[in-house]
């Protein structure tokens, strides 16, 4: 018999705030292909050096100095998407005025807080938008503000709960209207 799916989420209901962490998804199959990828960097990496320091031309250095730089940038954001595959989390924090998303482990982001009142239209994102689809084959990171779960800051749309369920994501959406810091009206 299946067990029911507990879901990543982890909820801190404190008096004054409430907290929703959401580790990373830590799929097993996307890790090791980034740590295989990893050493073929390594090794492909250290050939294009060697070539740098001991070129057969001299004409070659300066493309292979600018091979090994673009090489090196794809090499750092592979690094940082692993190490959010495997410790990242997002930090949601709701007090009586303020929304705050942070995502721990991911050093490209930073923290963002919005004004309670201005934050409206929650709703679970359908995660097949073209917005998804646009840079999907390139990058992990598949659009600008990935996120199942979906709300207006004034003219923009802003989302959070990368890889969450339809399920977990509306638990979260319940729990959050359960505390009343945001109106129902808010609410799609």
């Amino acid at each position: 018999m299946e067990k029911p799916y507990q879901g990543r989420t982890i909820v801190e209901d404190n008096v004054e705030f409430i907290t929703i962490t959401i580790p990373g998804k830590r799929d097993f199959l996307s890790v090791s292909w980034f740590f295989v990828w990893m050493i073929a960097w390594g090794f492909i990496g250290s050939a294009a050096i060697s070539d740098v320091v001991d070129p057969i031309t001299h004409s070659i250095r300066g493309g292979m100095v600018f091979w090994i730089t673009g090489w090196a940038f794809m090499g750092l954001m592979n690094i940082k998407n692993a190490i959010w595959l495997i410790w990242g989390r997002e930090i949601i924090e709701i007090d009586k005025n303020t929304f705050g998303i942070a995502k721990k482990n991911d050093f490209l982001s930073r923290d963002k807080v919005y004004d309670l009142k201005e934050c409206e239209n929650f709703r679970i994102r359908d995660k097949y938008s073209a917005a998804d689809r646009k840079y999907w084959s390139i990058f992990y990171y598949r659009n600008d503000d990935p996120g199942n779960i979906a709300f207006d800051y004034g003219m923009k749309t802003f989302s959070f709960g990368e890889d969450l369920r339809e399920a977990e994501s509306r638990y979260i959406l319940d729990t959050i209207k359960e505390k009343g810091f945001i109106p129902e009206r808010h609410f799609d």
